[in-house]
């Protein structure tokens, strides 16, 4: 398990671990591939990091500037490369190209004007989102911080599960050529525990059968969207790229803050998802 973690940590983040690469030999493609699905406990730590930052700072500036500091926070773990992922991919998806030379605008790396405004509108919505949900009394911003990391990890899994990769190379290829209906599975395993867990422990007044609901309501919403997303990029591109792991990772983080924005408004358990 901590292999399959360490391994998730050197595709999803730049966190140094002190543990042997992901694309060591110690390790073999499979074992790789397969860490997939441990991608949303990946998300947790994350987002723990992201709690953390904001209990610091909660006390002493507003609410607006910690949602930009936990933004960014997610940013320097990152790298900046699930934010890279969507300007290549929105660059590339407005080129009137074929799919390859689709590929070829998106590997180049130079970041067009429909690629800066895809992250201006991502980075804009998320903080509104994340605004919103931090200063909202009917749910916990622990639980908000910690899990809607995971759910964009999880999503990760079920784009390479459900998707086809568009090169025959590179890491992003040998994660969605092992990720299978067993890393599927054990990833919406431990999203259901993560979302449920931290529900029950962190808010009051939602009983069991709603929360699982709404745990099992995500995860569908995620595979569904997983799903489709796959369908659209193996017309555009002939697959997945790393590219568009990482544009569909900051998409399905957006997903899941939009869902619980609806839901703790719309009162659909005692106190609405929460």
């Amino acid at each position: 398990m901590i292999k399959r973690i360490a391994a998730a940590f050197e595709f999803l983040t730049i966190i140094p671990l002190p543990f042997k690469r992901a694309d060591s030999h110690v390790w073999d493609e499979s074992g790789i591939g397969r860490s997939s699905s441990v991608f949303p406990v990946v998300g947790l730590i994350m987002g723990s990091a992201y709690f953390l930052c904001y209990a610091a700072l909660k006390y002493v500036l507003p609410i607006e500037v910690c949602a930009v500091v936990v933004i960014l926070v997610g940013a320097v773990i990152t790298g900046g490369l699930h934010l890279d992922g969507v300007s290549d991919t929105f660059d590339a998806l407005a080129a009137k190209r074929t799919p390859t030379d689709r590929l070829l605008i998106m590997k180049s790396g130079a970041a067009g004007p429909i690629g800066v405004a895809a992250i201006v509108l991502t980075l804009l919505l998320k903080y509104a989102l994340l605004k919103n949900l931090l200063m909202n009394a009917q749910i916990s911003s622990a639980f908000v911080l910690l899990t809607y990391p995971a759910a964009g990890r999880f999503a990760a899994t079920a784009a390479m599960f459900t998707g086809k990769s568009a090169r025959s190379e590179g890491l992003g290829c040998i994660f969605i050529e092992h990720t299978g209906a067993k890393e599927f599975s054990l990833a919406a395993g431990f999203m259901f525990l993560i979302v449920t867990l931290l529900n029950l422990s962190l808010n009051t007044g939602c009983g069991v059968p709603c929360v699982s609901f709404h745990s099992i309501a995500i995860i569908i919403i995620i595979a569904v969207a997983a799903k489709i997303s796959g369908s659209f990029f193996l017309k555009r591109f002939g697959g997945l790229t790393g590219d568009t792991l990482g544009a569909f990772i900051e998409v399905s983080e957006l997903i899941f803050l939009i869902y619980l924005t609806i839901t703790t408004g719309g009162h659909l358990c005692q106190r609405g998802f929460i």
